[in-house]
């Protein structure tokens, strides 16, 4: 029986560790061939070399999404070595800066969104003309809860530009309705990843009281999602002809997604 994504090219971004290693993983099991972009080499090198140790077809790249040059650089040699981009993970994505509000530096602000919202947007502008042409593709953006009222206090800059991806992901699906193209976002909820380490060292007076309980919690009663989770949705909305939805791991969406596509 053919795999879901058999022979489909797909492109992670912050694919070196976490949700996007896992999400790597996960698209190559269903047959999908894997570029891995990610600012480190080190962390590029680990996720293609294990691909490759199980039987897959995947090429990295080192990159950052917020740097235009260097993202176009590394997109091209991508799809030199692999083709067109068919399925497109907009993964890569920072939680800095925290703090109060009116003490955030307005510099690190734009960096956030230049990171999060902007960078996404550079990666479909330039999968999105060769999914149009051959009349299939899948964009799927990784978001958080916190772009949902009633947001993260103190952490204004990942919610804002997470809050501007999700509105992003609705008005392009609408946009490309009837091409082939589906465009979906997938909220991870919290999960045990490097990001939640961050956010969970931070000291309740930068963070606020609330905030830092909430992170505690998480980690002490294990109430943080395996990376495996959001990589599951991620495949099966990869697979699958959903479009327009922003999709919460552990919502009935989401299970009846993967069970479906298992």
């Amino acid at each position: 029986m053919a795999l879901p994504l058999q022979s489909r090219i797909a492109l992670v971004t912050g694919g070196g560790r976490g949700i996007g290693r896992a999400t790597a993983l996960a698209l190559a099991e269903a047959g999908a061939t894997v570029a891995v972009l990610a600012r480190s080499v080190d962390e590029v090198e680990r996720t293609v070399d294990e691909l490759r140790a199980a039987g897959h077809r995947a090429a990295g790249a080192s990159g950052d999404v917020a740097d235009a040059a260097a993202l176009a650089d590394a997109l091209h040699r991508l799809t030199g070595q692999l083709g067109n981009i068919e399925v497109l993970v907009n993964n890569a994505g920072v939680s800095w800066p925290v703090g109060p509000t009116a003490t955030i530096d307005p510099e690190q602000f734009a960096q956030a969104v230049a990171v999060n919202l902007v960078g996404p947007l550079r990666c479909i502008r330039h999968v999105l003309p060769g999914m149009l042409e051959a009349g299939w593709g899948r964009i799927v953006n990784v978001t958080t809860g916190a772009a949902n009222p009633p947001g993260m206090p103190r952490a204004a800059a990942y919610s804002a530009s997470k809050a501007g991806l999700n509105q992003l992901t609705v008005n392009l699906a609408a946009e490309l309705a009837g091409t082939g193209v589906t465009v979906t976002a997938v909220d991870p909820g919290p999960v045990d990843t490097a990001m939640q380490d961050y956010m969970r060292d931070q000291p309740a007076e930068v963070i606020g009281d609330r905030v830092h309980g909430m992170f505690q919690r998480f980690h002490a009663e294990g109430r943080l999602n395996h990376p495996t989770q959001p990589a599951n949705l991620i495949t099966a909305l990869a697979a699958g002809e959903v479009t327009g939805e922003i999709v919460a791991v552990g919502s009935d969406l989401a299970a009846e997604l993967v069970n479906t596509s298992s």
